[in-house]
């Protein structure tokens, strides 16, 4: 009878008929690979694998923002330090002294005032309304960093650039130090923009989106453009403030995706 079985078994075997000693787990999981849920607690669950075309996809658009406004900032001062854009600057600077209108001196002085330290310390209060409504730092971390690193560049950029004033007789306010690029300018585009995406991405709207995002575009031009229509500043100068201040938030933003996607990876391990 033993004989009979041991028989059968290898010409099952030989067939490719499963024999009726294999595993009867094994039997299950050949015939029905369904995945069991591991229990709660158990030492063989793991956490999820961080899924990398996620990061790619979480870099891509602030690593595309920082590098266009690199790259127009690094083009402007080019042509400024090392080309010259004196004609040009000159003409589109007195052309807009030129049409100055009483009712508008006072609207222009005021955005002048307000684009940097009430916007700084605007921004930040902002950024306390959805810091408490999701219950985290980072609302309050991204707009108080993007401030913090936006007055560091303009300042070391100023300074490195020397570039001098326009003549004094064009001023409608009073100024001092160097020029290039607009501190205003960067400061105002940076702090705007980081508030923009702290409620952009808390938008469900694609309307509301788009026309937050056109909002702080308008804001961020109208602060540049009246350091010119003030005389204090050459048109470039705004330009390379605008382009240099719109590469502060993604940077903060490319720096954070960094370090939680690391935290991430090192979570799944």
């Amino acid at each position: 009878m033993s004989g009979q079985f041991s028989t059968k078994s290898s010409e099952a075997t030989a067939i490719g008929e499963t024999p009726d000693t294999v595993d009867p787990r094994g039997l299950l999981k050949h015939l029905a690979p369904v995945k069991v849920p591991v229990p709660a607690g158990s030492t063989a669950r793991r956490l999820p694998r961080y899924d990398e075309p996620s990061r790619r996809a979480r870099l891509l658009p602030p690593g595309a923002g920082l590098l266009a406004g690199l790259l127009l900032f690094a083009a402007t001062t080019y042509l400024v330090l090392g080309r010259g854009t004196g004609l040009l600057d000159w003409t589109v600077l007195t052309k807009v002294v030129g049409h100055r209108q009483d009712v508008l001196n006072g609207p222009m002085r005021y955005l002048t005032d307000v684009s940097q330290t009430p916007l700084l310390v605007g921004g930040v209060l902002v950024a306390l309304w959805p810091a408490w409504r999701d219950r985290s730092w980072r609302p309050l971390v991204l707009v108080g960093a993007t401030a913090v690193l936006a007055v560091a560049v303009a300042t070391v950029a100023k300074h490195l650039a020397d570039r001098s004033r326009p003549p004094a007789k064009l001023w409608e306010v009073q100024e001092d130090g160097f020029c290039y690029p607009s501190r205003h300018t960067v400061i105002a585009t940076a702090v705007l923009l980081a508030l923009a995406y702290v409620f952009a991405v808390r938008t469900a709207s694609r309307a509301a989106r788009i026309l937050l995002w056109t909002g702080t575009a308008v804001l961020c031009v109208l602060a540049g453009a009246s350091r010119v229509y003030l005389g204090v500043h050459w048109p470039t100068d705004v330009l390379a403030g605008l382009a240099l201040g719109a590469a502060v938030p993604p940077l903060v933003v490319l720096l954070y995706v960094l370090v939680d996607t690391r935290r991430s990876r090192r979570l799944s391990r």
